[in-house]
């Protein structure tokens, strides 16, 4: 049986801790596509927590980036073929993906593409 494993995250100077929330659909290959991004801009994500359930796949991507770079990678997961909504908060509440109120709101909204 895995247990989970709670590691401290280091928090580079001028980078903030930062999570995504990601609806998508439940694609083999859509959780190496989510994940590219944050290769292209060296960020190795702390923890990202996944769930499939209901025709629907459910990521959180916690890391460690600057503002600026955050809503890049935002930006990218956003208009990914097969994400319905991806949304960006703080990290502070982080939560695990397959908890009750993980879903962000609005359905692949224009202001979610837009970003």
């Amino acid at each position: 049986m895995p247990r989970s494993l709670s590691l401290p995250t280091v928090v580079a100077d001028g980078a903030d801790l930062h999570r995504l929330l990601v609806e998508a659909e439940p694609e083999t290959n859509l959780l190496l596509r989510l994940l590219e991004p944050f290769v292209i801009h060296d960020v190795l994500p702390s923890r990202v927590d996944c769930a499939a359930s209901g025709g629907v796949l459910a990521v959180e991507i916690v890391f460690a980036a600057s503002s600026d770079l955050a809503q890049r990678l935002h930006g990218r997961l956003s208009v990914i073929v097969g994400v319905r909504d991806a949304a960006l908060a703080p990290a502070g509440g982080a939560r695990s993906a397959n908890a009750p109120d993980h879903r962000p709101s609005g359905h692949g909204t224009a202001a979610h593409r837009a970003a």
